[in-house]
């Protein structure tokens, strides 16, 4: 096992209670890191502190991702009851609603442009100063592979994205300077919750669960969606020391379809 030498690290999650957002909540206590994490919902939040069990080592603060209030005070929040921030997790995300580009609502763009996009700059925006000020951080964003191509009915979602991979490239070259390292993981199809509601999405009632799943991952070499494990285990590591010499990076889960991508 690789000592990601990341014992007594603060880490701010978004999105924690969701798939990958637990996972990487479980192993960033296996590795000894104190965690501050934003949930929208009380019950879930409440049902992750007990399942994480960390005592004062875990900081919770209930609200929106996406309203700018809400990641101030969370953040503000986080610092003083840990007294550092090292680690940001920018992991909320949000799929939307099953629009073509002719026919899109803004009720719709701007829920998934406040998830995807404001949730990440927010985070960003109040907490890089207090790893600058460190003069080290690490900044982790879950992006997608909807950053990098366009899918029929979720041109709002894959719009997102690509915002996504702008703010990372952009603020890598901002923060790299100062110490901050900034990348994002960007998986495929991955086995939580928000891919069976694409699913249903996309092929309705009318085709069971598992011919839904087939048709999705035939392009993969594995014929598998990833896991909300897989994709955890990445964004640990881009957030240690070992990936420190990395800056404005793409790590594709996605079974394969990036090499047959220019």
């Amino acid at each position: 096992m690789i000592d990601l030498k990341m014992t007594g690290k603060v880490a701010l999650v978004s999105g924690a209670t969701g798939g990958i957002g637990r996972e990487l909540c479980k192993m960033l206590k296996r590795e000894g890191c104190k965690i501050g994490f934003i949930a929208r919902n009380q019950e879930k939040a409440d049902a992750l502190i007990r399942e994480l069990d960390m005592g004062d080592d875990l900081y919770c603060y209930i609200g929106q991702i996406y309203n700018e209030e809400d990641v101030k005070a969370f953040t503000e929040g986080a610092y003083a009851h840990f007294g550092k921030l090292d680690m940001l997790f920018p992991n909320a995300g949000y799929e939307g609603k099953w629009e073509y580009v002719n026919n899109f609502t803004k009720e719709n763009f701007d829920k998934v442009f406040g998830t995807n996009v404001l949730g990440v700059m927010y985070m960003i925006k109040y907490g890089a100063d207090y790893l600058v000020a460190q003069g080290k951080g690490s900044i982790v964003i879950t992006s997608s592979d909807g950053a990098l191509l366009g899918s029929a009915g979720m041109g709002v979602y894959c719009a997102s994205k690509h915002a996504v991979q702008a703010i990372v490239k952009t603020a890598a070259a901002e923060l790299g300077p100062k110490g901050v390292n900034v990348n994002s993981v960007n998986p495929g199809g991955v086995d939580t919750a928000m891919i069976r509601n694409i699913e249903d999405n996309a092929l309705g009632d009318s085709v069971s669960r598992e011919e839904k799943s087939a048709q999705f991952t035939a392009g993969y070499f594995d014929k598998r969606y990833a896991t909300a494990e897989e994709c955890a285990n990445m964004l640990l590591f881009l957030a240690s020391d070992w990936a420190s010499h990395m800056f404005g990076e793409r790590v594709s889960i996605d079974g394969g379809e990036c090499v047959l991508r220019p």
